[in-house]
């Protein structure tokens, strides 16, 4: 939960209130600072002040709901310590908040209501997240990688992190002859991707046995030897009958010292590059940093 006030005796009441509930708080004083949790904590539930130092409760729950990939469906609750005012809370209600309520209130309906608000929002990120995957494989389809993309970029740009991108297929080998493998490769092609990198890497399938690995943290030395080893790891994989995987991949790195580029723009030249590489073999690719 996201506990957005610079009232210290509110934040604590509600603190404690959902540590009754089991359930883990994050605080904001502001809302800038609140605007950045929102995207890095993926609260189930917001609860706001409605007034802020620097901006109002029911701006704040438009611009959260508008960077949530799930919209108005983020549960947003407004709480105010004046009387209440009911033409703000329509108004609040009318924007997308789920709950406009008044301090004090009373304990056990907030905490149902939060408990329900919580279920709903797990809900949806189950919805979401299954239809942003690919489902053979488990990773991101080609709709969800790009939107993983951009989230990724949101937080490189921001705190000047490293980031890799890694575009990579298997090409099955018997002699001198290479083809595409069938369909039914890909899920152990994704296993070995996702068992070769860090739990934080970002898988998405973009072909039939192609894909693409983010690789949130690692510079340009970090991903060189995550392709050095996934190389290693393909090639030695048998298939069988006499044949083998051939790897070719095309990536890219910012170390985050300087502008990194946009993730979406590292996808798009890895996976041009990789489908232009037909002979096999890495290839290292530069990507614009953004302006």
């Amino acid at each position: 939960m996201l506990i957005v006030s610079e009232q210290e005796w509110l934040a604590r009441s509600i603190e404690t209130l959902a540590a009754e509930q089991g359930m883990v708080t994050v605080r904001a004083w502001a809302g800038r600072d609140a605007l950045a949790l929102g995207l890095e904590a993926a609260a189930d539930v917001v609860v706001s002040d409605t007034r802020l130092a620097d901006i109002a409760g029911v701006d704040l729950a438009r611009a959260l709901q508008a960077t949530s990939d799930l919209g108005v469906a983020l549960p947003v609750v407004l709480i105010s310590t004046d009387d209440l005012d009911r033409q703000a809370m329509v108004t609040a209600l009318e924007a997308g908040v789920w709950e406009y309520v008044a301090f004090p209130f009373e304990g056990a309906a907030f905490a149902a209501r939060l408990r329900t608000f919580s279920a709903a929002k797990r809900r949806a990120d189950r919805f979401r997240d299954e239809s942003l995957l690919d489902q053979p494989t488990g990773v991101y389809s080609l709709r969800g990688l790009p939107r993983r993309a951009r989230e990724l970029g949101a937080g490189t740009q921001r705190l000047r992190t490293p980031i890799g991108c890694v575009a990579v297929a298997a090409d099955l080998v018997e002699g001198a002859q290479a083809h595409e493998p069938p369909p039914s490769d890909a899920a152990l092609l994704a296993d070995l991707l996702r068992s070769t990198g860090r739990a934080s890497d970002v898988v998405g399938r973009t072909g039939s046995a192609e894909f693409v690995v983010f690789t949130p943290g690692s510079g340009p030395e970090g991903t060189a030897a995550y392709v050095q080893r996934l190389e290693a790891v393909v090639n030695a994989t048998p298939r069988g009958g006499g044949q083998s995987w051939r790897m070719r991949a095309a990536w890219c790195a910012a170390d985050g010292e300087a502008a990194t580029p946009d993730p979406l723009a590292m996808l798009s030249v890895t996976s041009g590059e990789l489908r232009r590489n037909r002979a096999g073999g890495v290839i290292q690719v530069e990507v614009a940093a953004r302006s």
